[in-house]
């Protein structure tokens, strides 16, 4: 039998290996992986999107569990309304889907807006930079929300704030007439 000081040892030699296989097993980005913004869909710009096609976000890695939180659908722009419905994470955490209450308006221009601060499965800032401009993007600036950075529906904190200091990103576009 091993002494305490041989068990406390063998037990912190073991712990990272452990973690690892554990982060491995669950789906969890592994160490060093970046989490990024994969597609946005319907995509930034698009025009005459059928008022029924799926509204989602797609990432590399799984995001943690709540991160539904920091998605809004807005009619209009970012201080538009915000949309009822729910957003879900789905597909292991690596995808959020947006089900409106009601189908979408016919004519209509629509803004996706993503918190700034949200985190992926392993702990980390989801990294809007690499693609979100790429894929027409925009960053949410405090002028482009009336100054205070307040929106519809009053959602703000940690998960809305990006280390650049913004409020995330947003992505608009318009149902078919």
């Amino acid at each position: 039998m091993k002494s305490r000081p041989q068990r406390v040892l063998s037990a912190l030699l073991l712990a990272p290996l452990l973690l690892a296989a554990g982060c491995s097993d669950h789906g969890m980005a592994s160490a060093g992986a970046e989490t990024v913004l994969l597609k946005v869909s319907p995509a930034a710009g698009a025009t005459s999107v059928d008022p029924t096609a799926s509204v989602t976000v797609r990432f590399s890695h799984p995001v943690m569990p709540d991160m539904e939180e920091y998605a809004l659908l807005h009619r209009g722009d970012v201080t538009g309304p915000v949309v009822d419905g729910t957003w879900s994470l789905v597909e292991g955490s690596t995808v959020l889907r947006f089900t409106p209450d009601r189908p979408l308006e016919n004519g209509t221009t629509y803004t996706i807006h993503l918190g700034g601060g949200m985190i992926d499965g392993s702990g980390h800032p989801v990294n809007f930079h690499r693609n979100g401009r790429h894929m027409g993007g925009q960053w949410a600036t405090s002028g482009m929300m009336g100054g205070g950075g307040h929106h519809g529906g009053g959602h703000m904190g940690g998960g809305w704030a990006h280390a650049n200091g913004t409020h995330g990103m947003v992505f608009s576009f318009t149902t078919a007439p």
